[in-house]
């Protein structure tokens, strides 16, 4: 398996000087790399520049808190937290708050790289479309006839991860494990984003595309009129 990460565009929003260096002296020979140390600059940056494939996120900046992104923009591209802060409670605030990934500060950049691979699909698998639906993993958009349907980070990931599995069933124990690959813990606030979720996309749509079935879960039925 190739972990390597080429031709892609990274956002790295980072305050360590040294650290930025280093990243961009890694990533920049085969890649497009921005940086920022500020979250009003990178929001700025994810919505002006078509295509950011990746965000690494630091969570302590100078004049910012790096969680501030997810709420800032509701549809981003895979976030690898890169922090030092490594209590379970802040990686799994991270997780839930969107992030795909969570690393550990000390890392190599050659383990970093692999994060960020892991977490990017082949352009030409990022795109899921069942009719007049379409999912997109790179610009974390969800279109309905080619109207935009906004949803949080989790909501996008619960959806993604159930369209991916199209027909087959999963509570929510089992949503959480695998899209944030820990012991699940917070099974209500992932009932509230389905809910959410579910809710914006019948609002958007004449039908319901995630079904609820009696004692096995939730499903992507792919059902589009």
């Amino acid at each position: 398996m190739n972990y390597t990460v080429c031709g892609r565009t990274l956002l790295f929003v980072e305050d360590d000087d040294r650290l930025i260096k280093e990243m961009t002296a890694y990533f920049s020979p085969a890649n497009t790399v921005l940086t920022t140390s500020d979250v009003e600059e990178a929001v700025s940056l994810l919505t002006t520049v078509d295509s950011i494939d990746a965000v690494v996120l630091d969570l302590i900046l100078r004049n910012s808190m790096g969680m501030d992104l997810f709420e800032a923009v509701p549809a981003l591209p895979p976030v690898i937290i890169l922090s030092s802060l490594d209590s379970e409670d802040t990686v799994l605030t991270g997780l839930t708050s969107g992030a795909s990934d969570y690393v550990v500060k000390p890392c190599s950049m050659r383990l970093l790289e692999t994060h960020i691979a892991l977490r990017l699909l082949p352009k030409s698998d990022a795109v899921e479309a069942f009719g007049s639906f379409s999912i997109n993993s790179n610009t974390r958009t969800v279109k309905y006839k080619g109207e935009l349907i906004s949803l949080t980070p989790s909501e996008f990931n619960i959806l993604f991860f159930l369209v991916k599995n199209r027909g087959k069933c999963f509570t929510a124990d089992e949503i959480y494990e695998k899209i944030w690959c820990a012991p699940s813990l917070h099974t209500t606030t992932i009932r509230a984003h389905l809910s959410s979720l579910r809710r914006k996309l019948n609002a958007a749509m004449p039908s319901s595309i995630i079904r609820t079935e009696f004692n096995k879960g939730y499903c992507f039925t792919g059902e589009v009129l």
